[in-house]
């Protein structure tokens, strides 16, 4: 991790689930509190998220990853030539299955996927163990962050 601070991200939400309820600007602050914590070193540019239901996310899952299951997030890398800071896909379904069974919140638990997602984008993987346990490590201080500015979004889904 850097200690630079970050400029703020342009972020871009896009919502294929009808069911779905937030606000914009909450996930956008959520974004911005990251940034500005200069403990990531996230990409500039367009940050575009997108909320999907659990088929889509299958078929994305799938193409890219040749696994055909429901997933939680799948992120895709920034292109510096067209100013994009990369793409972070979660699926609310997921959360909310995963946080009913584990008694955890929904927000809490759909905002912890936007968060592994951006962290993606700032070069942490989780792929390996050790690598994962970067990551879990990366995803508790940035809880922490966001917790602290108090800066988690509420959603809810019907």
């Amino acid at each position: 991790m850097t200690e630079k601070q970050n400029a703020p991200a342009r972020v871009q939400v896009n919502s294929l689930c009808p069911r779905l309820g937030y606000e914009e600007s909450e996930i956008e602050r959520l974004i911005n509190v990251l940034d500005k914590a200069g403990a990531f070193d996230a990409p500039p540019g367009e940050l575009s998220i997108a909320f999907v239901e659990k088929d889509y996310i299958a078929q994305l899952h799938d193409q890219f990853m040749g696994d055909p299951s429901p997933t939680d997030v799948i992120t895709f890398p920034p292109d510096p030539d067209t100013d994009q800071a990369g793409e972070i896909i979660v699926c609310p379904q997921v959360a909310r299955e995963f946080a009913k069974k584990e008694n955890l919140s929904f927000s809490d638990e759909l905002s912890l996927y936007l968060i592994h997602g951006y962290l993606h984008l700032c070069g942490f993987d989780d792929i390996d163990d050790a690598d994962r346990a970067l990551m879990r490590r990366a995803e508790q201080q940035a809880l922490e962050v966001v917790r602290k500015a108090k800066a988690m979004p509420s959603f809810s889904l019907s």
